[in-house]
């Protein structure tokens, strides 16, 4: 039996126009129905870009439909940190995703309003700010919409404290240091950003945490929030992330003896958040290292 393809793009066709998007999927794309209308409703159909979860919506002629056919990955649940009327705050897994993409799926507001539900509260939680996918540790979501507009304000202004433990392969130049490189788009590598004097302002304060064969635990403390600021900061000194492969870091570590460590992922972790509360105090969080991260720094200590 032919193994369905994991992404169909398709163009609708004269001849197609006016069918329903499961019709549409299900006869051009050759795949069963049962397949293409469970991708559609949870949230794997786009529409000229435009998500789609009704399988009867019709489709017209010249639009591009793509749909990932693929079931979500079975996603960790975030360990709650802190919990009050405004605030909810969580260690977020690896794998998770801070908002919805393309294939769908639980993303880090679902499962926290489904912790939430679980605990008898109401089911709201709204972004804030966001951690790559593969990123672990403290994510701050709101409650209330008067509540996000506030802790957004906080991250705007850049008066939110924000310290990281990251596994970095190569030799630090110095015990510590300031990173100052405005960051911008990388037009070699789509996702990927590069140091650029164009680019957004982008500031990094790192120190050694601890020294390791050939490698150093980090400690980084973004004064600014770009996108991949801390990964790409870390790269253009010389010391890529563990497992980053995107920013030069290595699939795996290896010691001198042959011994190898394979990884899963970039080896990054939010560690500790402070900021002002809503409703005016300070709060501070913070999230112990994962088992992956903690594991790898043992693999190389001395």
């Amino acid at each position: 039996m032919r193994r369905p393809p994991s992404r169909l793009r398709l163009v609708v066709a004269t001849a197609d126009a006016g069918a329903s998007l499961l019709r549409f999927v299900t006869q051009r794309g050759g795949v069963a129905a049962e397949l293409a209308r469970a991708s559609i409703l949870r949230g794997g159909a786009f529409v000229d870009r435009r998500r789609e979860r009704d399988p009867d919506a019709a489709v017209r002629e010249g639009e591009r439909v793509e749909v990932d056919l693929r079931g979500p990955a079975s996603a960790a649940a975030p360990r709650l940190l802190h919990l009050d009327a405004l605030v909810i705050a969580v260690d977020k897994p690896a794998g998770v995703l801070a908002q919805q993409g393309r294939a769908g799926g639980p993303a880090l507001p679902d499962l926290c309003a489904q912790l939430l539900r679980e605990r008898g509260e109401p089911g709201v939680a709204l972004l804030v700010h966001r951690l790559d996918r593969e990123t672990t540790g403290v994510t701050v979501l709101a409650r209330t919409k008067a509540a996000q507009a506030a802790l957004l304000a906080e991250f705007r202004a850049g008066r939110v404290h924000k310290e990281y433990r990251a596994l970095c392969v190569g030799v630090p130049p110095a015990d510590r240091g300031l990173i100052d490189l405005s960051l911008g788009a990388d037009p070699r590598a789509p996702g990927r950003r590069r140091p650029d004097p164009r680019g957004e302002v982008a500031r990094t304060r790192w120190e050694v945490a601890q020294k390791l064969r050939g490698a150093a635990l980090i400690a980084a403390f973004p004064e600014t929030g770009r996108t991949h600021q801390v990964r790409a900061h870390l790269a253009a000194i010389g010391l890529p992330l563990a497992g980053d492969v995107r920013y030069g870091g290595p699939r795996s570590l290896t010691l001198p003896d042959g011994r190898r460590m394979d990884l899963g992922r970039p080896l990054l972790h939010a560690l500790a958040l402070r900021l002002r509360h809503p409703a005016g105090q300070e709060l501070s969080l913070s999230a112990p290292p994962p088992p992956d991260l903690l594991q790898a720094a043992d693999f190389l200590a001395d």
